[in-house]
């Protein structure tokens, strides 16, 4: 295999793997064979990626095609900054500055391929999953992430709001709320403002996230993707409030009047929440509908879990 590649006229393997990958790209020889035409400089990166693109067009949730496009960021675009060809540019530019990096250029685009890709297909976790790393990658790089990372919030909340049944949006959701927590948490955004202007705190990322997750389980009843996603947001906010006073190490303990006012405070904002909670399965409780046993199972495993 490995001399068929390296052979003088590579066309015929190009053409070969192309027809095959547009048949059945599943198969990872075939994208190992392309790994190797690119490596030798048989094989422009702008080809491949206009391919992928194609296959996605046809089969939405190939996993192979993702891999295969982070294989090329990591082992042809990355190392060599500049795109192959002005159409490769072209391709994936979605309104950035001509002057903007053009690895940075390619991430965007990716995620323009994640938006599109998890459209024509339900439930495509591949492309959510490929977003995600998207989003990893991006955070390395932070001149203009809170930019991104205020329109991949908007964006998910209006996919939520449409696609209330999907597991796999609201995982990334999840995943969103938790490394904006952490990028601010390690400086690299100033604060959460900048990426989610109605919050000044994880806290209120958190409750403003609950009260939406709400909205949706009384709009559109019966959904149990919202009721797993709301116990998610439960157990962050349940750890953000038990970690909202900070630890003091002194020589002699606090006196007693501030830190029980510390522990009222904490256990004030975790009561609002359970109370919440508690008519939100008694408002469940009261239907004859599916929402009712999706209520229940609510409540036990509030009972189980959060000991409520």
């Amino acid at each position: 295999m490995h001399t068929s590649v390296c052979a003088p006229d590579p066309a015929p393997m190009l053409r070969w793997t192309q027809f095959c990958l547009l048949v059945a790209p599943e198969v990872a020889t075939f994208w190992n064979i392309r790994k190797q035409l690119l490596q030798h400089g048989s094989l422009l990166v702008d080809a491949d990626l206009h391919l992928t693109r194609l296959v996605l067009s046809r089969k939405p949730k190939c996993m192979e095609v993702f891999q295969h496009r982070k294989w090329l960021f990591h082992h042809i675009l990355a190392p060599c900054p500049p795109l192959s060809s002005p159409s490769c540019a072209s391709d994936h530019h979605n309104g950035s500055g001509p002057d903007e990096e053009p690895n940075r250029r390619f991430l965007l685009g990716e995620l323009e391929i994640c938006r599109w890709t998890a459209d024509k297909h339900q439930n495509n976790y591949h492309a959510w999953n490929h977003r995600l790393w998207v989003l990893q990658q991006l955070a390395e790089r932070p001149p203009g992430l809170a930019e991104v990372c205020c329109a991949e919030y908007e964006a998910c909340h209006r996919w939520v709001r449409t696609h209330v049944s999907e597991h796999s949006g609201l995982h990334y959701m999840q995943q969103l709320l938790a490394t904006l927590v952490t990028l601010v948490a390690e400086g690299v955004l100033p604060t959460l403002a900048e990426a989610v202007p109605s919050a000044t705190s994880p806290k209120d990322l958190y409750c403003t996230e609950l009260e939406f997750n709400r909205s949706l389980i009384e709009q559109y009843p019966g959904h149990e993707a919202l009721f797993c996603h709301r116990r998610v947001l439960l157990q962050q906010l349940q750890d953000i409030l038990l970690h909202a006073a900070p630890v003091h190490r002194t020589a002699s303990p606090p006196p007693p009047a501030l830190k029980r006012s510390c522990v009222e405070t904490v256990n004030s904002e975790w009561s609002t929440a359970l109370l919440s909670e508690r008519d939100l399965v008694n408002k469940c409780l009261q239907t004859d509908s599916y929402q009712k046993t999706l209520g229940e199972r609510h409540a036990h495993w509030l009972s189980n879990v959060l000991a409520v």
